[in-house]
């Protein structure tokens, strides 16, 4: 037993450090089964980390897999299944839901998630299932397959804004990171292909939470998308949402009145023909109000009538695209 154990703790962290990074970027066609729905392209395979953003959509349509895969799954977004959708996992995958992320279904007996041989998820059962929430071999069967428990990290919040400097100013708040052990900052120039622009080792006080902050000192031109990676001390990986801003001198979406009593109007000097999605946070970075718009065009309104008087945060984004972040105040 005393050589057993070092050795399966070996293979584990080895098999998260050494996993590659499939990042949810489509939904086409068969959804899952399609590699360039996923980035690196290819489908998932045994040891690969599977991230869907907050904001993206993976939907499972079929029996993805004849023999059953190690995968670790973190969903910020929506994991959905289409009847006879069914991920059969390897006993030592585990699927992590976040604050932001979901599973659903149509509600169909077929659409299943395994881990090991048991079934952790039936959505005729199960239904929709909001993080924060994860299933491994060590949660129970369906349906309480999914256990509604603390993660072992939250960022409680992660915001990105430029200064006149035309410097990239990240900060991030957690809470429960005693088993991180540091935090990687990502870089990409399409939310694709990331590069690591920094690493910060963790904290670990005492503290309910714990702030951090970093630098883009070499902001590209155009769009730059940036996110956090926790890694643990097992090697397990996890993610923050992904934030952009634009180097450019001039916005792209105005508020006014700002401050503002009981609603803002949001100026486009383009018409905005998609539908957005409005997220404002406080000056903890606690999520207090969202908003669909659909088709906004040149200005749409945000009710601001169930705010307190103060400072906000109001983030604008087009489909998994951020386009805009406002400060406002509410009188």
């Amino acid at each position: 037993m005393k050589t057993i154990l070092p050795v399966l703790l070996f293979l584990i962290i080895s098999y998260h450090v050494n996993a590659t990074i499939r990042t949810a970027t489509g939904n086409t066609g068969q959804g899952w089964s399609v590699a360039s729905n996923w980035s690196a392209s290819g489908v998932p395979q045994n040891g690969d980390t599977v991230l869907i953003p907050a904001g993206a959509t993976m939907t499972v349509k079929s029996n993805i897999y004849s023999t059953s895969p190690n995968l670790v799954i973190r969903v910020y977004g929506t994991l959905h299944f289409a009847p006879g959708g069914k991920l059969d996992l390897g006993s030592i995958s585990s699927i992590n839901i976040y604050s932001t992320g979901f599973i659903t279904s149509t509600g169909s007996p077929s659409s299943v998630i395994t881990i090991g041989n048991v079934n952790k998820y039936s959505g005729n059962s199960d239904g929709t299932i909001v993080g924060p929430a994860y299933a491994s071999s060590a949660s129970g069967a369906s349906p309480i397959g999914f256990g509604q428990g603390t993660l072992p990290v939250k960022f409680q919040s992660f915001f990105v804004k430029s200064n006149t400097k035309k410097q990239a100013l990240l900060s991030w708040i957690v809470s429960d990171e005693y088993q991180i052990a540091n935090y990687s900052i990502e870089k990409s120039n399409d939310g694709r292909n990331w590069k690591l622009m920094n690493k910060q080792i963790a904290k670990n006080t005492n503290q309910l939470q714990n702030s951090y902050a970093d630098i883009d000192s070499f902001m590209l031109t155009g769009n730059n998308y940036y996110r956090i990676l926790a890694t643990g001390f097992n090697g397990e990986l996890f993610y923050s949402t992904i934030e952009m801003i634009a180097e450019r001198n001039k916005k792209i979406l105005t508020a006014y009145p700002n401050p503002a009593a009981s609603f803002t109007m949001i100026s486009s000097d383009k018409a905005i023909t998609e539908s957005v999605t409005l997220h404002i946070y406080n000056t903890t970075g606690v999520l207090v109000q969202q908003q669909v718009i659909i088709n906004p065009g040149n200005n749409f309104r945000v009710g601001l009538e169930n705010l307190k008087q103060g400072s906000y945060i109001l983030k604008i984004n087009k489909g998994n695209e951020l386009i805009e972040v406002i400060k406002i105040q509410k009188n």
